[in-house]
């Protein structure tokens, strides 16, 4: 008799609990749109046709030779199936490089054009409203190099215009509540991801805070790291091996 009644709570036991589970499934369609501030310095060396340089550029130094830049987040979520993705442009020029066996040095000019796709499902966590999204996907990375060696002339990329990588990534989006019980809406929601493909490397590491502030706004503060090594398809003279990092700030909207 006792086992029977055991049986009978375990079971009823299972039952609400599987009932709660239902009851908080994520339902419907939820979409977030964030234009962001990314204050990154530049770090890295690239090799043209041969010629090497390195560099090193704070936000600051940057800031004041970038002629244009923007960066936007997408998140699109149905009940627990998830489309990521993310772009970023920059345009910028930097001289006083440190160029290899070259004392006068250098100046590069750098278009770059990166985005991210990536689709993938939502799991809980361990502890109320904590989830994990894991996705796959891919980054593309678009990109006109343009190095000038002082009393050397000037070098570029092997192809006529611009050269290009698509890689496959891995992403994994935790989001663990913040003081929940005092701060409704605030989460920690990093970015992982690492991958590989026309690239030898790819990762990207982002630490953020997301706060949703209303019901329709949301803003993340974070530091944004993303980082490449490469080489030319056609020529394996030319190498990008680049390090983007800084603060990121953004003001969405949520749906």
């Amino acid at each position: 008799m006792k086992t029977r009644i055991r049986i009978a709570m375990i079971a009823a036991l299972l039952a609400a609990s599987g009932t709660a589970a239902l009851a908080a499934e994520p339902q419907g369609w939820k979409v977030e749109t964030t234009p962001y501030l990314w204050a990154a310095g530049l770090e890295g060396d690239v090799t043209v046709n041969g010629q090497k340089a390195d560099f090193e550029k704070s936000f600051s130094d940057i800031f004041e030779s970038v002629d244009m830049a923007g960066s936007i987040l997408g998140v699109v979520q149905y009940n627990r199936f998830l489309f990521w993705g993310q772009a970023d442009y920059f345009s910028m020029s930097t001289d006083n490089l440190d160029v290899e066996d070259q004392p006068e040095g250098g100046k590069l000019d750098v278009q770059m054009m990166l985005g991210e796709l990536a689709v993938g499902y939502q799991l809980d966590g361990w502890m109320e409203g904590q989830t994990f999204d894991v996705l796959v996907g891919v980054r593309s990375l678009t990109f006109d190099n343009e190095l000038t060696v002082y009393d050397k002339g000037t070098v570029s990329t092997e192809d006529p215009g611009e050269d290009s990588r698509v890689d496959g990534i891995l992403v994994l989006r935790p989001s663990i509540p913040i003081l929940p019980s005092k701060i409704d809406g605030l989460c920690f929601n990093p970015t992982l991801a690492i991958g590989a493909g026309d690239s030898d490397l790819v990762y990207e590491l982002f630490p953020q805070i997301q706060y949703q502030i209303t019901e329709h706004v949301v803003t993340r503060l974070g530091y944004r790291t993303v980082g490449y090594k490469l080489k030319g398809d056609k020529n394996e003279d030319n190498e990008l091996n680049v390090n983007l990092a800084g603060l990121i700030f953004g003001v969405g909207v949520t749906f």
